[in-house]
């Protein structure tokens, strides 16, 4: 029997499974609503029922929303607790756990020029790249930076959402308390807020509402362009942080809703950073178009060793 792995990409609302051939062969794809199932183990034996069992799976690579630590994530939108150890215990092979963005930041390794739009700055080089961010504009905000060390790609993630916001100088000042972390600002709902805020006034639109009315709407181009620069300082000090010279990836349905909508005020925004304003001229920015990139990714991460 072919030796497989195992994959799940585990959101707030769905948990989605595939079993993985060769690599990057993505087979038996199925999506369940997650308050279906008592557990991630009760989720996983019911796609194994319906897809053949278990038998000749050599590992297991799950994505899920939050921080991975002692081998164990602890969800927030379902009541679950997923450990590595468990899973093992169930399927017999080696289990890896990954921040859904760490998930992503692999799957931008698997991109070719067809799956993403450059935004800004020089086209990227993935053949010679070496540091990386990806950045996750969703539900919420995320981020994980990728390293390739002695020729093998290593992931850092991190809780980037909850880092503190500074809003550009020039932005109302009333914004400044409604916006105390970056998710605030930077995901759907904070799209919605900052429209609300700006405009005075709560007229029910969604994320992409206001990315479409932008064209015409005056209300909605001044928080396009607002997000904009929020992106675009936020991916730039990013970037020093991780000194990600080699690109920055957005992916997540608000990017690619918006970010292509005002890509010059994210770029300025993006370069404005004082002494270091020239390095950041040479990074190129862009939105992955590839579909399920986590899957992907989850398809090629390496397994931790314990």
């Amino acid at each position: 029997m072919t030796p497989w792995r195992l994959i799940a990409d585990v959101g707030g609302t769905n948990v989605r499974f595939a079993r993985v051939f060769d690599g990057l062969v993505v087979a038996e794809r199925r999506a369940y609503q997650g308050a279906r199932f008592e557990s991630f183990i009760h989720a996983m034996r019911v796609y194994a029922a319906e897809t053949g069992g278990l038998a000749g799976c050599a590992s297991v690579a799950i994505g899920a929303a939050g921080p991975v630590a002692a081998g164990e994530i602890h969800l927030t939108n379902i009541a679950w607790t997923i450990r590595e150890a468990e899973v093992e215990a169930e399927v017999c092979a080696p289990c890896t756990l990954l921040n859904d963005v760490e998930a992503a930041a692999y799957g931008a390794l698997t991109l070719t020029e067809p799956d993403y739009a450059l935004l800004s700055g020089p086209a990227p080089d993935l053949s010679r790249a070496r540091r990386l961010l990806i950045a996750n504009i969703g539900t919420g905000f995320g981020a994980a930076a990728l390293f390739k060390v002695a020729n093998v790609w290593v992931s850092c993630p991190s809780e980037a959402g909850h880092m503190s916001l500074r809003l550009p100088d020039d932005a109302p000042a009333g914004l400044r308390s409604a916006f105390p972390s970056v998710e605030h600002a930077l995901s759907g709902r904070g799209l919605v807020h900052l429209h609300a805020a700006l405009s005075g006034r709560d007229d029910g639109l969604s994320a992409r509402d206001i990315c479409a009315n932008a064209a015409y709407d005056p209300a909605a181009a001044a928080t396009i362009r607002l997000f904009a620069e929020i992106t675009g300082s936020v991916l730039g000090d990013l970037t020093l942080a991780y000194t990600a010279w080699d690109g920055v990836f957005l992916v997540g349905s608000v990017a690619k809703g918006c970010a292509a909508t005002d890509p010059r005020a994210m770029r300025g925004a993006f370069e404005n950073k004082g002494p270091m304003s020239d390095r950041l001229k040479a990074v190129p920015i862009a939105l992955m178009l590839k579909e399920d990139p986590a899957f992907f990714g989850l398809a090629i991460a390496p397994m931790r060793t314990r």
